[in-house]
């Protein structure tokens, strides 16, 4: 099976209600990963689990 990676540039954001939002910032990908939090960590957190969520949707669709 071969595996390949992407570069992409991430952003964190402080919101005006002080939560953190992080997503991609990238315009050259077809899709979108975001996640929250009341804190940069929280929020990071919140972004690499939406990552993996996003990967097993795409391993089970083939």
């Amino acid at each position: 099976m071969k595996t390949s990676f992407m570069e992409v540039k991430v952003i964190i954001e402080r919101g005006t209600d002080e939560s953190y939002g992080v997503y991609i910032g990238s315009d050259n990908i077809s899709f979108g990963i975001v996640g929250d939090g009341k804190t940069v960590e929280e929020a990071k957190e919140d972004f690499f689990n939406s990552n993996e969520e996003m990967k097993e949707y795409y391993k089970e669709q083939n």
